[in-house]
């Protein structure tokens, strides 16, 4: 097989007008409708995840008969290094590694190695991040960390044992995504970022726990509106709480 190529720019457009009065104004970086610049980039390095969350990749569709991406069809950390170099050029100076969960892509360090060695324009390191579900963040933190990694986001959807077993699916004790939180934070790895879908009548009496747990931590802790992502999730309008 020949090296893939990963073109930046589709060539059919290239020479296609922009009518003057939706062009934004020139600038040497990447910018989007309205011209503004954009600083981030979101890398998906895996599209697995060893969760079933009600809200996102549920039983009922990411069953054992669904087809994953092989891993050859995976972008390489050199491939997605040699991308991510391309987009610092271009203004972006903060990289969000993402999955499914991303800490199931194994060598992950290695990656967080190479893109922590790149540098934007005027010298200055990027800021890497890690979003997660925390599940092998206590085992990985400082690892992570020693690479290059800067800071952390985890999903957490409740403190109540039974309530978070039951929105991951997969019975995954809450104990150990809270000792992955500490070693992210005893790591340095920080300020860490809480995330927490709340659908009504299954985890909104957490809010208030989560609240108190967190306060006076530096945790940022965060609450998500359950949203619609397609058919995958069962959305309903009668399990996101009223603004």
């Amino acid at each position: 097989m020949g090296e893939r190529v990963i073109p930046l720019v589709d060539h059919r457009t290239v020479g296609l007008a922009v009518p003057a009065a939706s062009a934004p104004a020139p600038t040497s970086g990447l910018t989007d409708a309205r011209g503004r610049p954009l600083r981030d980039l979101r890398i998906s390095v895996t599209d697995r995840c060893n969760f079933r969350c009600s809200y996102c990749m549920p039983k009922e569709v990411f069953n054992s008969e669904y087809t994953w991406l092989p891993h050859s069809a995976l972008l390489s950390f050199e491939e997605i290094t040699r991308l991510a170099t391309r987009f610092v050029g271009l203004g972006v100076h903060k990289l969000r590694l993402t999955g499914g969960e991303p800490l199931l892509r194994k060598g992950l360090e290695t990656l967080i190695a190479q893109l922590a060695a790149l540098r934007t324009p005027d010298g200055q390191p990027l800021d890497i991040t890690l979003t997660t579900n925390g599940s092998l963040l206590a085992r990985k933190a400082q690892a992570l960390q020693a690479a290059g990694l800067n800071r952390v986001t985890v999903s957490l959807d409740g403190l109540d044992d039974a309530t978070f077993r039951a929105m991951n699916d997969v019975d995954f004790p809450v104990a150990d995504v809270l000792a992955g939180i500490e070693a992210a934070r005893a790591a340095g790895l920080g300020p860490i970022k809480v995330n927490m879908v709340v659908k009504r009548g299954t985890n909104d009496d957490q809010i208030l726990p989560m609240a108190r747990h967190f306060r006076g931590t530096g945790v940022v802790l965060r609450f998500i509106e359950y949203m619609d992502v397609g058919a995958t999730n069962g959305w309903r309008m009668d399990e996101v709480l009223p603004s």
